[in-house]
């Protein structure tokens, strides 16, 4: 019954692509519907720990798929482990005893979100989420500094996600003449950041796997 249900939700995504269109990447739209058996099973435990801290269930949900495909043993070359790659110190912080249990993992990445959303409550929900992605992949101080940047020029708000997005890409050691402008010690305060184009990227994925989610909604999610 439950494989019939899976496979009756994954025909209507298909259609639902194919009859209003709009795509931006079919790849990632084709991993989403491929998951959906995996979003279901963990379905449960989304929204329980969603709740609990106050984030939207299905961020959790596209940040997951952006992480690990929703492999609850998945571990990175750099020590991420779990559904939602948490990092071994983070995970500690978290209270995450055991990053490769399911529970656990999720429990502590609701947790993490919440404390991220928290730290950028300033900025409306359109940027908020992008700034807290960045945060999570790219580490909250690179966002922070990348706001000083910002913050410094003077021709936007560092609220916004755009010109903080701009700012990541001059957090690299070229970009040394601006830095002393900004710090007195003349470098960003949390390093350099050559990783930016990994960190910009995966904003864009996890936000378009969001955007999916809340396309598809109750039809094939149920988040």
């Amino acid at each position: 019954m439950i494989r019939k249900r899976t496979f009756f939700f994954v025909i209507i995504a298909v259609a639902l692509i194919l009859v209003f269109g709009g795509i931006i990447n079919l790849h990632l739209d084709l991993r989403l519907i491929a998951l959906t058996p995996k979003i279901l099973k963990y379905k449960p435990l989304i929204q329980k720990y969603a709740v609990k801290e106050n984030v939207d269930s299905r961020l959790v949900c596209a940040l997951i798929v952006q992480e690990s495909g929703f492999d609850e043993k998945a571990q990175s070359t750099v020590g991420a482990q779990g559904l939602a790659q948490l990092m071994p110190t983070t995970a500690k912080e978290l209270g995450v005893k055991d990053p490769l249990d399911a529970e656990q993992n999720i429990a502590g990445a609701a947790r993490y979100l919440h404390t991220l959303y928290h730290a950028f409550s300033k900025s409306t929900s359109e940027h908020r989420h992008r700034l807290v992605l960045a945060s999570y992949n790219g580490g909250i101080g690179r966002v922070r500094d990348a706001q000083d940047i910002v913050r410094h020029q003077q021709h936007a708000s560092p609220l916004l996600w755009e010109p903080v997005r701009a700012a990541l890409r001059q957090l690299t050691k070229q970009n040394a003449d601006i830095h002393k402008q900004v710090w007195e010690g003349g470098m960003p305060p949390h390093g350099y950041f050559d990783g930016f184009n990994e960190t910009l990227d995966y904003v864009d994925r996890v936000m378009h796997y969001y955007g999916r989610i809340c396309f598809y909604g109750d039809v094939l999610f149920f988040l």
